[in-house]
């Protein structure tokens, strides 16, 4: 598995883009409407060609020790 940050995501359509650690920005749709990603969530996904294109698949949240979605963002007081 990769391992990458969301960078833009479209809830409506199910639609983002991720950045893996390679600078790559790939394509995903979220068809598990459960699960809602945000901008800067860290996600775990793998890369598959699907329509002749690269797109993330399996791509999921990852989650600290109490359960919370592990995010990029920075709370400034």
């Amino acid at each position: 598995m990769r391992t990458g940050i969301v960078m833009s995501y479209n809830q409506i359509a199910g639609v983002g883009f991720i950045k893996d650690s390679n600078k790559q920005k790939i394509r995903f749709y979220n068809e598990d409407k459960t699960i809602v990603f945000k901008r800067f969530d860290v996600v775990q996904f793998d890369i598959s060609f699907v329509k002749s294109s690269l797109q993330a698949v399996n791509v999921m949240p990852i989650r600290d020790k109490k359960g919370n979605i592990v995010s990029m963002t920075v709370n400034i007081n």
